[in-house]
């Protein structure tokens, strides 16, 4: 089975995939992309909001995750509701979203609007028997750590060196891996950090297996009938 952690990053995406005992990697303009040279994929981890809030529904998973990370708990952030990332621009957004749901949208949400936006589309068209689930680097982090979570920042040296060390014990050729990656793309076009989320994603998918794990509240459907669940 094909599986994928995938991330967003300056180029559009990047993608660590595993089949058959083996890493690969691409990087690529949209999600749509990825699935032409992949057709055959089954499931994917992306970080990136899946379900979101409307005038029906509010998405509450949040204070889930924010407990899990403790003084991590920075690293989660709320989505725009759907009307907020259809919106013209963050003005329109603030607006809609305050609206809708009684608070502004913070400029880190509004960042990846697009990317929301794009995957919110792509779940429309998206073929049966692909699994796409939203999941998170930091949740991923911890459950590779014996269920610590990580105190270093992954923006500093010492952060990273910690996060890429969990993964290579557990899978050694993704040092290549990502050496291959950097050789092959600027940093401003993907990166390192990028690399990093993309391929614990894809090792939390991988050890999965078919025992999926998911942060979910009561409250977990949303206006279109889009499961918010967390795997990790």
């Amino acid at each position: 089975m094909k599986v994928v952690g995938i991330d967003s990053c300056p180029l559009g995406w990047i993608a660590i995939l595993y089949e058959h005992q083996k890493f690969a990697f691409e990087a690529i303009e949209s999600i749509g992309e990825l699935m032409e040279l992949h057709p055959d994929l089954k499931r994917i981890f992306i970080d990136i909001p899946i379900g979101l809030s409307s005038k029906t529904f509010e998405r509450t998973v949040e204070s889930s995750l924010r407990k899990e990370l403790g003084n991590r708990s920075s690293t989660i952030f709320t989505p725009a509701c759907r009307e907020a990332i259809y919106a013209f621009n963050y003005d329109e957004a603030k607006e809609i979203n305050k609206k809708i749901v009684g608070k502004s949208v913070s400029i880190q949400s509004y960042n990846i609007s697009k990317k929301i936006k794009e995957v919110d589309l792509f779940l429309e068209t998206k073929q049966e028997h692909l699994e796409i689930y939203e999941s998170h680097p930091e949740i991923c982090f911890k459950y590779l750590n014996n269920e610590k979570v990580i105190q270093s920042k992954k923006s500093t040296p010492e952060g990273f060196q910690e996060r890429f060390q969990i993964l290579i014990n557990s899978y050694p050729e993704l040092e290549q891996v990502y050496n291959s990656i950097q050789n092959s793309f600027a940093k401003s076009k993907v990166k390192p950090d990028d690399i990093l989320d993309a391929m614990v994603l894809c090792v939390s998918n991988l050890n999965s297996g078919d025992n999926h794990r998911f942060f979910q509240d009561e409250n977990n459907i949303d206006e279109k009938g889009i499961f918010v669940r967390i795997g990790y």
